[in-house]
């Protein structure tokens, strides 16, 4: 596994630990991210609706759950779901595709360490 910088927020609850995460009281309930990535991120279901929200379940392990959870980040409205992993081939993925702005180990208070997860 690759190694985590230090989050830039809050994870959801019940969140298992990992790279990806949602972000806490983020989520507006609106089920796409559940759509996109169903064996990765699901609805925490509740009676009262104010208490429903997104969270990863299960971190992505193969290229298919990899790619669901991508569309899903770009995809969601309000663009709760992060990365603060360092592996590189995502990193540069995330570039790529406009989305480095969710990639905790690309912010500036992150910097001073490297893709590897080294000081600088």
């Amino acid at each position: 596994m690759d190694k985590l910088v230090a989050p830039l927020y809050d994870r959801e609850a019940d969140a298992v630990p990992g790279p990806f995460y949602v972000v806490k009281n983020q989520c507006i309930i609106c089920d796409f991210p559940p759509e996109l990535a169903p064996k990765c991120i699901r609805m925490k279901r509740a009676p009262n609706p104010s208490d429903m929200y997104c969270h990863v379940f299960k971190q992505p392990q193969t290229e298919a759950e990899f790619e669901t959870v991508y569309e899903a980040m770009a995809g969601s409205c309000v663009q709760a779901i992060r990365y603060c992993g360092t592996d590189p081939v995502i990193l540069t993925r995330l570039k790529r595709e406009g989305l480095s702005h969710l990639c905790d180990a690309l912010n500036p208070e992150n910097q001073s360490e490297d893709a590897r997860g080294n000081r600088q």
